[in-house]
C-alpha cells in the first residue's frame, strides 16, 4: 500500500503526537540523582534523631 504525496504531506504538516493521551500528561520533574540521595539521607538522619 503506498501513500499518496498529499497524505505524507498533510502528516509533516501536522504537528500532533501520535498518542493522544501523551500530550495530556504532565512532564515529570526531573531532579539530580545527588539530591535525591541528600533528600532521602535527610529524611533518615531526621528519623534516627527522632527515635532517639
Amino acid at each position: 500500500m503506498r501513500k499518496s504525496l498529499d497524505l505524507i504531506a498533510e502528516s509533516i504538516r501536522i504537528a500532533q503526537h501520535p498518542f493522544r493521551h501523551v500530550v495530556d500528561r504532565p512532564q515529570k520533574e526531573q531532579k539530580h540523582r545527588y539530591e535525591r540521595r541528600k533528600v532521602r539521607e535527610y529524611i533518615r538522619l531526621v528519623d534516627w534523631v527522632g527515635d532517639v
